[in-house]
């Protein structure tokens, strides 16, 4: 088969490509000119200075004021050459990663760009890279010249490092990087830092007893005032220094705000030495604003030396008192704060001690980064509160309903016991009523008859049997239906008369306490009279010398020792009929065995 001819031209193609963009990189790169020698003149005007050579000096960036000129300030010239092959036709840029205060951008006389305002309130440029673009052919092949204009002020780190100039496309990329790590970081700290106090803030409101919430929302309040000067680039109303001081000031009180906290936090009493840093960090600061402007911000750097010592105090207590919390959250809380000392440490060691480097500023990744420690140990904490005061709720819920349940019950017993004692007493009005009227007519009726003839007997026993069954009635009201041994020791004297008229002897035997299966005055009634009229039936019919009783827990048995009598002629009687009708309606069984040495009755329940 022929070798397509094309065939390897197209299988190196994409190497071909990669080494095509390679050479047009390199090619922009190589465009790209970092301009880090110039030169050098303070001049007060607002236009490129045309003085002499003789007063311009030689300078070399990194450019720190406070090495190269100490205690001066104010607009400074830079000036810097550069040669290019041909005049370019895209978009250029000059791109500067580090400046303070303020800067403008003069190529070949023109501006090109400008960082803001230079007189008070002045822009803020110190903590952000600056980036101005100017269409190519302001330059021109040969020789061209760059003149930056700077604000700065004096010991304050003022000054310029090294910076670029090239294609637009070129720089941007770096540019845009370095915008989001030194901008847009610190505005979205700022944003989270406020919101977590914000709502911390709310929390607190809603449990005044809980400063901890209130310790956490002032810190990170003060956090985010110092986060917003790595992004505010215009401040109305206040000058430069009014708000450099304010920034460093609520650095302080953060630190004195986070040792409260920690305090809180621990659980630890130390009023004197809170009062004695409230002290320092009230007064310092009002000193130090009363110095000039050139020593403010060194001021400040010493007042931080005892910043420092207290972030040591806190790292200390932290470890010190580690076992009044969760292990998770002590250390937790202690590597975030030794973070945010450590990057504390490292912004004061510049404002400390000058480098020709132009100062990067680090601590607000520091704040941030123990503010979402603290406030993701707070949010926990709260949940764990929450979560312990709805299990409470929920068991004083129980316990209550619980309680409910039981006063009602006992409402529902003292009711029953009311009715009770209501029918108890209705029940001795209707006894004394029986014992004092029909019982004293019947004992009297008595009386009149047993005075008269014999021919009156019948009417005797008549109502000697009216009386007895009244007061049978009268005990069985008189007692409480579920204690039938009371009753029957009441029924058993009556008995023992009864047994004795007979010529009988009564053999009286109680195991244990009777219970009815549905007690009541009716039942326990229909159950005295259902003895009686046994024992009735043994004095009439029997002729029994001796006559034994027994009850139970669950049964009731009388036997005689009578003539006995034959079941199926006497079952047409009323006797009988009546006891198994009686005991049908008590609830309870009863059984009758008789032959000619005697006669047994059972009732079971």
């Amino acid at each position: 088969m022929a070798r397509n001819p094309f065939a390897k031209l197209f299988s190196w193609m994409p190497f071909l490509g990669l080494l095509f963009m390679g050479l047009l990189l390199s090619d922009a790169n190589a465009e790209v000119k970092r301009l880090d020698h110039g030169e050098f003149v303070f001049d007060q005007s607002q236009t490129p200075p045309t003085w002499p050579q003789s007063r311009w000096t030689p300078v070399q960036l990194p450019d720190n004021w406070d090495l190269s000129h100490p205690f001066k300030g104010g607009f400074g010239w830079y000036r810097f050459s550069f040669t290019l092959d041909r005049s370019p036709n895209d978009l250029w840029a000059v791109y500067l990663p580090r400046l303070s205060v303020n800067a403008q951008i003069f190529i070949n006389g023109q501006l090109v760009g400008s960082g803001g305002r230079f007189t008070e309130p002045v822009s803020h440029n110190s903590y952000r890279p600056s980036f101005f673009s100017f269409p190519g052919p302001l330059l021109h092949a040969g020789e061209n010249q760059i003149v930056l204009n700077l604000l700065g002020y004096a010991q304050e780190e003022s000054g310029l490092s090294p910076f670029q100039i090239g294609p637009d496309a070129t720089l941007r990329p770096a540019y845009n990087a370095r915008y989001f790590r030194e901008v847009i970081v610190p505005t979205i700290s700022f944003t989270l830092l406020l919101l977590l106090s914000f709502i911390l803030f709310i929390i607190w409101l809603r449990r005044r007893q809980e400063t901890l919430y209130l310790m956490f929302s002032l810190c990170g309040g003060f956090s985010a005032l110092y986060t917003a000067v790595f992004f505010i680039q215009e401040v109305p109303w206040l000058t430069h220094h009014q708000w450099l001081w304010l920034e460093l000031t609520a650095v302080m009180c953060y630190i004195y705000c986070l040792l409260l906290l920690i305090h809180r936090f621990v659980k630890v009493q130390r009023p004197t030495l809170e009062k004695i840093f409230l002290i320092y960090t009230t007064v310092g600061p009002f000193l130090i604003f009363l110095l000039p402007s050139p020593y403010l911000f060194r001021g400040f750097g010493l007042l931080g030396l005892g910043y420092s010592a207290i972030s040591l105090y806190i790292l200390f207590t932290i470890y010190q008192f580690r076992h009044q919390c969760l292990p998770s959250e002590t250390w937790l809380l202690f590597f975030s704060i030794l973070f945010s000392a450590l990057t504390g440490y490292h912004d004061l060691a510049y404002i400390l001690h000058a480098q020709r480097e132009i100062p990067v500023f680090i601590f607000y990744w520091g704040s941030t980064v123990l503010g979402i420690a603290i406030a993701f140990l707070l949010l926990l904490r709260f949940d764990r509160s929450l979560v312990l005061f709805e299990t409470l709720n929920r068991d004083l819920n129980s316990m209550v309903a619980e309680k409910s349940r039981t006063l009602a019950q006992s409402y529902q017993e003292r009711q029953t016991l009311e009715m009770r004692q209501a029918v108890f007493g209705e029940r001795e009005r209707i006894m004394r009523d029986l014992h004092d009227g029909l019982g004293g007519y019947l004992v009297s009726a008595l009386v009149q008859a047993e005075r008269q003839p014999p021919q009156l007997l019948p009417l005797q026993q008549t109502l000697r049997s009216a009386l007895e069954d009244l007061r049978l009635m009268i005990d069985s009201l008189d007692g409480d239906p579920t204690d039938l041994a009371t009753q029957m020791g009441s029924l058993r004297e009556r008995l023992e008369s009864l047994m004795e008229s007979s010529r009988a002897i009564l053999h009286w035997q109680v195991e244990d306490s009777p219970r009815l299966p549905f007690p009541s005055t009716s039942n326990t009634l229909q159950l005295m009279r259902m003895v009686q009229e046994i024992f009735t039936n043994i004095a009439k019919h029997s002729h029994a010398r001796h006559v034994f009783f027994s009850v139970g827990a669950h049964h009731l048995e009388v036997r005689d020792d009578g003539q006995g009598f034959d079941m199926a002629t006497t079952r047409s009687g009323r006797g009988l009929p009546h006891l198994y009708r009686r005991a049908q309606q008590l609830g309870i069984t009863l059984t009758i065995t008789s032959s000619s040495s005697g006669t047994t009755l059972h009732l079971t329940w």
